[in-house]
């Protein structure tokens, strides 16, 4: 499973139990990686998962692009695709 995959995933898991709000932090917790682990190899690719992205985050690839976005600092919700990737995990 890729990263992008896996953040997917927790997110997922997320919304399903309720939470339609959530943090880059309870999705790292919910993957079950270290801080460390998350912001060598999965914090990037978050960023580029979002859809008001910043300029400089990585290419995730067409199916991962805009699945988030930022509604507070710290605080992102699905977009629609997010919500349709929803049904897959």
């Amino acid at each position: 499973m890729t990263h992008a995959e896996e953040i997917v995933r927790a997110a997922a898991n997320l919304v399903k139990e309720g939470s339609e709000v959530f943090t880059r932090d309870e999705v790292r917790r919910s993957i079950g990686v270290t801080r460390d682990e998350w912001i060598s190899g999965y914090a990037a690719v978050f960023q580029g998962m979002r859809i008001d992205h910043p300029g400089g985050a990585p290419n995730v690839g067409e199916r991962w692009k805009g699945v988030f976005r930022r509604v507070a600092y710290s605080e992102y919700i699905l977009t629609s695709l997010g919500r349709e990737l929803l049904l897959e995990f």
